[in-house]
């Protein structure tokens, strides 16, 4: 049976209207009866220790980790961009379990991963997606010690592959939500002609029309500012398609085509390194860093050969 896993990022903590959003995705996901897993970041379990309600929605659902900081400079392909594998692991230890400040990227204290845990005591923190799933080799390895045993950041495969301690989930085949017929195209398409369906929504993007980290892209901002909030009928329609989507998907369900699980497992096939598509992995790994903040990595390949045991020539 085809597996369908509905996941979203919880980033934005600037923006207010992104809260609303989360609270009525939850709302949605609770009129169907449909349990979801959300990667949330240290800033947004800051911010949503003040709201008891979603607290209790989330509960509901698994919960799984997005970084410390996201966007704040220096980001996770740039601190882990050194020469040492030993020192950006290091550094990405401490860095994830730390409140990183949003306008000069300092450590301030305990923060990140910590939060997330201290906020859903009786969840287990064990899933991780990258920012922009731009990953970097010593950094998931920091966070495999941090508890850490699947990942969603990967194109290495189109199905559960384990390999080092984690279990490395297929990439999204749908990223974020427009309403589109297309996209509902690109989802019932996924469901008859691979073994898994993973979204990727980010909240925020319902509510506003540029993300909120657009203010980083530059270096880290003076201030914060909020993104362009759509217009009222807009946001109406992207809600009312995503239901429609949810409805059609439990449908599915009930004619057992379909099974929408956030339950995560590891598979009994161990990941070959031959089967790897390197270069293909190392490349689309770092196409946020490089479209979004033009950054060029000098150091995060010869992380990648020494992760997949490849000779660094």
């Amino acid at each position: 049976m085809h597996r369908f896993l509905l996941t979203f990022d919880v980033e934005d903590y600037i923006n207010p209207n992104s809260i609303n959003a989360l609270r009525t995705i939850l709302a949605i996901l609770e009129k169907y009866n449909v349990q979801a897993l959300f990667f949330i970041t240290g800033y947004m379990a800051e911010k949503i220790s003040n709201f008891p309600k979603i607290i209790e929605m989330l509960e509901k659902h698994e919960i799984g980790y997005h970084s410390s900081s996201h966007s704040v400079r220096p980001t996770i392909f740039e601190y882990t961009d050194i020469p040492s594998y030993q020192e950006a692991y290091e550094i990405s230890l401490k860095r994830e379990t730390s409140h990183i400040n949003p306008l000069t990227g300092e450590i301030e204290g305990r923060g990140g991963i910590t939060c997330l845990k201290e906020l859903f005591p009786t969840k287990q923190i064990v899933a991780y997606r990258a920012p922009g799933c731009c990953w970097s080799a010593p950094h998931l390895e920091a966070l495999r010690e941090l508890g850490i045993k699947f990942d969603f950041s990967s194109t290495i495969s189109q199905k559960p592959f384990y390999y080092k301690g984690i279990t490395f989930y297929p990439y999204p085949t749908l990223g974020d939500w427009d309403g589109s017929r297309i996209q509902h195209l690109i989802v019932f398409r996924s469901i008859l002609t691979r073994q898994h369906t993973i979204t990727d929504v980010h909240p925020n993007h319902l509510v506003n029309e540029n993300m909120w980290d657009y203010i980083y892209y530059n270096g880290n901002p003076k201030k914060l500012c909020q993104a362009t909030p759509r217009n009222p009928e807009e946001v109406k329609f992207l809600f009312n398609s995503f239901e429609l989507l949810l409805k059609r998907l439990c449908a599915f369900q009930k004619l057992r085509l379909v099974k929408i699980s956030a339950t995560l497992f590891k598979p009994e096939k161990n990941m070959d390194e031959e089967e790897i598509d390197f270069e293909k992995t190392y490349e689309n790994s770092i196409l946020w860093a490089q479209r979004y903040f033009s950054y060029q990595p000098k150091f995060i390949h010869n992380h990648f050969l020494k992760f997949f045991n490849l000779p660094n020539v």
